[in-house]
Parts: structure tokens; C-alpha cells; sequence
């Protein structure tokens, strides 16, 4: 019973403390509060924080800022789907092609299996179902009878798989380097090398390009990738378009990912020195002989350009989201106006600041 009286007045005690410490924010906390939002539309806000305000605040804006301004481009490259994106535009007769190309297996009996991240074709069975040095699969226009895909698959160990497709763009005969004709190449391609996969889709004039690797499709066979349902019909076609593109998703998965992410650090270097590029340009421009604002030191004025880059980094979030393709420009665009607009506006010198 003693503890529990003990116990009972330590906690009305504490609770008395609690009550006595207990303040308010102050006017001078909320004025700052205040300040460090006007930041946002404010330049002359972001003048006064940058030369009396602690530096670690604005290096924190600084970083905040450039980690905002990527989330659009860096989101966009992430949910990008390779496979889905190259099959589910218009295929300028890719599909059918692909529909050829995998009952051409099935009736061949070709085994296209990938084992530790390697296409194999045991037997040599693919080189076998041709004749002559033009072992590649073709599908042709039956109206006239002009070559809209065709297959390569790079059984050779003399040629890595990028100098084969180099030499298949290029419009030569892949295994033996020798010219095919004196014509640009225009046909829809796929590529099957040993470690890489290629697809190149024309559109009669230029040709789009992706590749991949085999990594994440170990144990597959490619000619189950025709679906069960009946041939010759729009289901059976879908269904295969979608079967491959999303092959072509797992392939290109690793290389998409390495490749955004060495974008982003790409894009982070740029803008952290964007940020200091532009304190830069503040400091150069205050530095008239009969400037009143030669007072502003180097760091001051670095300070200042960091303090107004949060504004335009929020704004280029907004407006990569909504239009992708300004996604990587917006934040450079915007915060250049920025700083524009506060050279003219806050840091002329008939202001008389």
C-alpha cells in the first residue's frame, strides 16, 4: 500500500513539471515557421533565411529538392514495360510474325531452352531446318511477297551477340559478314543471341530497338509460348502477343533497372549542380563596384539558390506526372525562371536593399 502512495505522488509531481514546462510556441519560433513557407513564393524570403539562417537548413531544402525533382523521370523509367511497350504499339506486322515464328518451332520441333541464363538449342536443330547459308527464319507478305520479319539465332561462338545484330542492322548476312544487298535494312527482326535477345521493329523507314537479357527466364522453352487455344484465330493471337511481350518484360527487367538507376545518380549530379550553378550566378551578378548588394557573400548567395529551389522542384513533380515527356526538363526549366525572376525583381540595385 506504501508503493502504491509513493508511486501516486511521484506522478503528481511529474504531472505538476509536465504543466509548469509546458509553453507555447513562441512568436519568434512561428515568425520563422512563417518565413521558411513564404520561402516557397517568396524571393525576397529566400534573400533573408539564405544570409541569417544556420547553413544546415538550407543544404536539407537542397537535397529535399533534387530527390523531389527526379521522382517523376525515376517513377516513369521504373514502370516502364519493355516488352509491353514495344508489342502493344502498333507492330507494323510484328504479331504476325511472331505467330509464324513459334509454329515454325512447333513444327520443327526446335527447343529454344534457357539455362543459366544461357539460350540453348541442343542438337543444333534450328541451323538444321535450313538450306544454304541463309539459316534464318522469314515471314513474308503473301500479297507481295516482301519480308516483314525475321528470326536470327546466334549459334556461333566466333561472333559476340552484339556484332551479330550490328551486322544483321547493317544489312548483312550475320554469320558470314558478307553484304545481303545495298539497301537500308527496313524488316521487323528478332534476335536470339546466347546471352542478349534484340527486337527491332520498323515502320518502313526507321527502326526502333530494345534488348535484354535471359536471367529471369531460366527452365523456359520459347515454344510454349504458344498458347493452348485453337490456331488461326484473334484469341490465339492475342494471347501470343501477350505471352511474348511479357518474356520480353523479363528479359529487359535487370538491364531497365541498371540503367534507371544509373540515370538517376546521372540526373542527381546534374541538379545538385544546378543548385550551385545558380548560387553562382547570384553571386556573380551582386558584384557591381556600386552594387549594394556586395555585401552578399559566396555562401550567402549559395544559400539563397538553395532556399529557392524547393518551390520549382514541388512544381516539376506536379508537371512530370501529368506530362511525362517534360518529366526530366521541368525542374531546370522552372527553377532557372526562378532564379531569373528574383534578379529582376529582388536583387536590382534601385530596389535599394
Amino acid at each position: 500500500m506504501y508503493c502504491y502512495l509513493c508511486f501516486a505522488k511521484v506522478y503528481l509531481e511529474m504531472s505538476k513539471n509536465k504543466k509548469k514546462n509546458k509553453k507555447g510556441i513562441s512568436p519568434e519560433t512561428k515568425g520563422k515557421i512563417a518565413l521558411g513557407f513564404k520561402t516557397l513564393f517568396s524571393n525576397d524570403a529566400c534573400i533573408k533565411v539564405g544570409r541569417e539562417w544556420h547553413w544546415y537548413l538550407p543544404i536539407v531544402f537542397a537535397i529535399l529538392s533534387v530527390l523531389i525533382a527526379l521522382i517523376p523521370s525515376f517513377t516513369i523509367n521504373m514502370q516502364t514495360k519493355v516488352g509491353t511497350s514495344m508489342l502493344g504499339s502498333t507492330t507494323y506486322g510484328y504479331e504476325n510474325g511472331l505467330v509464324h515464328f513459334t509454329n515454325y518451332l512447333q513444327e520443327k520441333n526446335i527447343d529454344f531452352v534457357i539455362k543459366d541464363s544461357v539460350l540453348t538449342n541442343e542438337n543444333s536443330t534450328w541451323e538444321k531446318s535450313f538450306e544454304g547459308e541463309e539459316k534464318w527464319f522469314a515471314a513474308k507478305n503473301s500479297e507481295t511477297n516482301k519480308t516483314t520479319f525475321e528470326v536470327f539465332f546466334n549459334y556461333t561462338d566466333s561472333i559476340s551477340d552484339n556484332d551479330f545484330y550490328s551486322r544483321i542492322v547493317a544489312n548483312k548476312n550475320p554469320y558470314t559478314d558478307v553484304a545481303r544487298s545495298e539497301t537500308k535494312y527496313n524488316s521487323n527482326v528478332l534476335v536470339l543471341g546466347k546471352k542478349n535477345l534484340y527486337l527491332g521493329k520498323s515502320n518502313g523507314s526507321t527502326l526502333t530497338s530494345a534488348s535484354g537479357i535471359y536471367d529471369r527466364s531460366n527452365g523456359m522453352n520459347l515454344k510454349d509460348l504458344a498458347p493452348s487455344s485453337e490456331k488461326n484465330t484473334l484469341e490465339y493471337t492475342n494471347q501470343l502477343k501477350s505471352n511474348w511481350a511479357n518474356f520480353v518484360n523479363d528479359c529487359a527487367e535487370t538491364q531497365k533497372n541498371t540503367q534507371s538507376w544509373t540515370y538517376l545518380g546521372i540526373m542527381a549530379g546534374v541538379y545538385v549542380g544546378l543548385e550551385f550553378l545558380f548560387g553562382l550566378v547570384i553571386f556573380l551578378m551582386t558584384r557591381g563596384k556600386r552594387n549594394p548588394f556586395r555585401i552578399y557573400t559566396f555562401w550567402e548567395t549559395q544559400k539563397m539558390s538553395y532556399w529557392a529551389s524547393l518551390s520549382p522542384a514541388i512544381l516539376s513533380l506536379a508537371i512530370g506526372f501529368m506530362i511525362s515527356r517534360f518529366a526530366l526538363f521541368a525542374f531546370i526549366f522552372l527553377f532557372g525562371l526562378r532564379i531569373m525572376w528574383m534578379s529582376m525583381r529582388s536583387l536590382r540595385p534601385y530596389n535599394g536593399k
